[in-house]
C-alpha cells in the first residue's frame, strides 16, 4: 500500500511541495553574493536568447537563484525523478522543457530552439539526467549553433551542504550560511557542426572553473565522479 502511494501522482504533488518548501527555506536563510550575473541578464533585456549551463550537481538551487530571469525554461527529463524536479521548480515560475540532452532529444531540441528564438532563457544541465558526471552531451552545442544563441555557464556553492552518495554527488545545501552565484562570460555559438565539439570542450571547461571558483570562495571542497 505504501510502495503504491510512494508512486502515486498525490505523492509527487506531497513531495514536490515539500521540496520546494525546503529550497525557498535554505534561498532565504542564506546570505548569497551574485557574479557576473549583469551579461546575461543585459541579454535578456534584449531580447536575445541565453542557454543557461549548470552541472547537475548544482541543481538544486537555480530555480530561486534565477528569480530575476523570467521567462525561464528548463530542460528536464521525463523520468519520475524528473516529474518531480518540474513539479518543484513551478513553485518558483520554472517552465518544463521535457526530455534531455540524450533520451528524446530530438523533441527537446526542437523546443528549444523554439524558445531560444523568441529570445528567452533555456536552463540546461549538459551531464543530466543521468550522467556521465561532469561530461557534457551534445544537446547545447546543437542548440545553441540552431538558434545561434550562446551559451552562459553558471554555479553555486554554499558553505554549509552535505553531498548525496549519488552520480553526481548532488549538493544539498543547508540553511543559515553564505552562498555565492558564479556566471560565466557568454559561450558564442558555434559557426558551423564541425565547430559543436570545440563548443562542448569549452563548456566543460568552463562550468569546473566556476564550480572550483565558487567553492573555493566558500572555502569548501565538493566530491566529484568523473567518466573516466
Amino acid at each position: 500500500m505504501l510502495k503504491k502511494f510512494l508512486k502515486s501522482d498525490a505523492a509527487q504533488t506531497l513531495f514536490a511541495f515539500l521540496a520546494a518548501g525546503y529550497i525557498a527555506f535554505v534561498y532565504r536563510t542564506t546570505r548569497w553574493t551574485v557574479i557576473g550575473n549583469e551579461l546575461p541578464e543585459a541579454l535578456l533585456r534584449e531580447g536575445k536568447p541565453v542557454i543557461a549551463c549548470f552541472w547537475h550537481q548544482r541543481l538544486m538551487m537555480m530555480a530561486p537563484l534565477t528569480r530575476r530571469l523570467r521567462p525561464y525554461n528548463m530542460l528536464i527529463s521525463a523520468h519520475r525523478d524528473g516529474v518531480l524536479i518540474s513539479r518543484a521548480v513551478a513553485h518558483f515560475g520554472v517552465n518544463t522543457i521535457v526530455g534531455s540532452t540524450s533520451k528524446g532529444a530530438a523533441d527537446a531540441l526542437r523546443s528549444m530552439v523554439g524558445y531560444l528564438k523568441k529570445g528567452q532563457l533555456v536552463g540546461v544541465t549538459p551531464d543530466g539526467p543521468r550522467g556521465p558526471a561532469r561530461k557534457a552531451a551534445q544537446g547545447v552545442a546543437a542548440a545553441a549553433f540552431l538558434a545561434q544563441a550562446p551559451a552562459v555557464t553558471q554555479s553555486y556553492s554554499i558553505s554549509r551542504a552535505k553531498f548525496l552518495n549519488s552520480w553526481d554527488r548532488l549538493m544539498v545545501p543547508l540553511p543559515f550560511g553564505k552562498g555565492v552565484v558564479i556566471w560565466g562570460d557568454p559561450i558564442p555559438p558555434p559557426a558551423t557542426r564541425d565547430a559543436m565539439d570545440e563548443f562542448t570542450a569549452l563548456l566543460e571547461k568552463r562550468l569546473d572553473e566556476d564550480c572550483a571558483a565558487a567553492d573555493r570562495l566558500m572555502g569548501i571542497v565538493a566530491p566529484v565522479r568523473r567518466v573516466k
